[in-house]
């Protein structure tokens, strides 16, 4: 890993109530002097959604075609109203053009802007659900729409969580072959607790155990990457979501050896809400205290 200031996911919460707010703060300003905003990779592997240039090709297209349909029906007789709608192409090949229930894409794209986060609450949506988080101290930074870091990747001091805006629905039962668990694990948000407690190559650290995550009902399994994976961390898949490019993208993959990744599986009237991090060996309780603490604060609107 590069010396330079870069983070990655994770997290994981235990209740805490708020007469430990004034150790909070003392906790988090000392950590704060540690850390400088982190220069960050992304988290993901490049996401290969073959259909992206068919559909921009068929936009182009579907113009074209409506411009001389115009221009056609300008030359000749008019014998009544005829209406030409422009063509609606979907956002990517994994979303029907048919209207549907489900929430806009501005909501579902609500996350803080990149940068540093300020002291106090900040809001989302994930999976059409809106909820906030609270950090206590100016030391965090959030990116790419998905996670809030602070502290070195890989270091002691770091510390990462992730806000899957869609949640992952299986895992790898080989993370190093890249091979998907089968059948898969999804349906619930038990199957998938039990799913990653499971994972080849990792050791189980908690859980899986029933915990409540903003007065909802959620799974919490937290567990450590063993050093003698048969292969490189970035290359050891964990899990993923079907609908985001599926299993051959890889969603999620390890950070370090001996790194634990906390996971929390919230149930919010029948949705999942996944948000899972991760903390980096050496780093004691701290770092995984860090990730509690924003986790406890999690409030559904």
């Amino acid at each position: 890993m590069s010396a330079e200031r870069d983070m990655t996911r994770i997290v994981r919460s235990w209740l805490r109530t708020d007469e430990h707010e004034s150790a909070e703060r003392v906790l988090d300003n000392v950590l704060a002097l540690l850390d400088a905003t982190p220069q960050r990779r992304s988290l993901w592997p490049a996401r290969r959604i073959a259909g992206v240039n068919t559909y921009a090709k068929l936009a182009i297209a579907a113009a074209a075609v409506v411009a001389v349909a115009v221009v056609g029906m300008s030359l000749l007789p008019h014998s009544g109203g005829v209406g030409v709608g422009a063509p609606t192409v979907s956002p990517s090949p994994s979303h029907s053009a048919t209207p549907a229930a489900s929430p806009s894409p501005t909501l579902a794209a609500v996350f803080p802007p990149a940068g540093p986060l300020a002291v106090g609450i900040h809001s989302t949506v994930r999976e059409g659900v809106s909820f906030s988080f609270r950090v206590a101290s100016s030391a965090w930074t959030s990116g790419d729409g998905i996670w809030i870091a602070r502290g070195q990747e890989g270091k002691p001091d770091g510390s990462v969580m992730i806000f899957w805006p869609s949640t992952p629905d299986n895992v790898y039962a080989d993370p190093c072959g890249h091979k998907a668990l089968s059948p898969p694990a999804n349906g619930s948000a038990v199957a998938l607790a039990a799913a990653v407690s499971t994972l080849p190559g990792t050791d189980l650290v908690t859980g899986p155990s029933s915990v409540t995550v903003g007065g909802r009902p959620a799974q919490h399994v937290a567990i450590t990457v063993r050093h003698d994976i048969d292969c490189a961390p970035n290359d050891f898949y964990l899990w993923y979501d079907e609908s985001t490019g599926g299993e051959t993208t890889g969603g999620r993959w390890a950070q370090e050896l001996g790194e634990t990744l906390w996971v929390w599986i919230v149930d919010v009237d029948g949705r999942l809400i996944w948000i899972d991090g991760e903390t980096y060996l050496g780093g004691g309780p701290a770092g995984a205290e860090r990730l509690r603490r924003i986790v406890d604060s999690i409030r559904f609107e």
